[in-house]
Order: C-alpha cells, then sequence, then structure tokens
C-alpha cells in the first residue's frame, strides 16, 4: 500500500485523507477528473485553447507532499500556504462535504 497511487490532480481525496485502504473508487474518481477535463475541452465552453486547465490543479498534498512537517504544518493548514493544497483545490469545486455526507 502506498499514498502515492495517482497522480496529485486525480488523486481521490480519500487517498489524500489518508485511507487505510483503496478500492477501485480511486480509480473511478481519477477517470472522472479526466473525463470532465475532456468535456470542458469543448470549444463553446472556453474562447480560445489557451483558458483552459486542469480541473484540480493543486500545488501541494498534505500531508502527503515531501518536505512537510506534520506538526508545524497542521498549524498553518487554513494559512495561504495551503491555499492551492490539493483537497483545498477539491473542495472548491466540489464543495465541503457536510457531517452528514
Amino acid at each position: 500500500m502506498t499514498q502515492h497511487v495517482v497522480t496529485r490532480w486525480y488523486r481521490a481525496p480519500e487517498i489524500i485523507l489518508l485511507a487505510d485502504h483503496y478500492t477501485s473508487a480511486i480509480d473511478i474518481w481519477s477517470v472522472g477528473c479526466i473525463f470532465a477535463e475532456l468535456l470542458s475541452m469543448m470549444k463553446e465552453n472556453y474562447a480560445t485553447v489557451f483558458d483552459r486547465e486542469p480541473l484540480f490543479p493543486g500545488n501541494s498534498c498534505f500531508p502527503l507532499s515531501p518536505g512537510y512537517n506534520l506538526e508545524e504544518d497542521v498549524k498553518e493548514f487554513a494559512s495561504d500556504k495551503m491555499k492551492n493544497d490539493q483537497l483545498n483545490k477539491i473542495f472548491d469545486v466540489i464543495g465541503t462535504p457536510t457531517s452528514e455526507d
């Protein structure tokens, strides 16, 4: 088992949240991200091809990214430093889950 199963931009939230095991749902998440990006590439969605971008373009994947000090960085998780974190990028698009979710 490894937490680096999928490229960061296509990594499912449960992997980022350090789930103990993973199933085919991880692959379905990745395929869904790629499919959404392909659908967004239709010419009526963007003025030019240069306006296209990945669905979840995070710069880091706390706490999986190398160089993170877990104890120090947990305190700064909500700071600007973590704004481009992968999980935050996902929540910006799909919303934050409720306690019922």
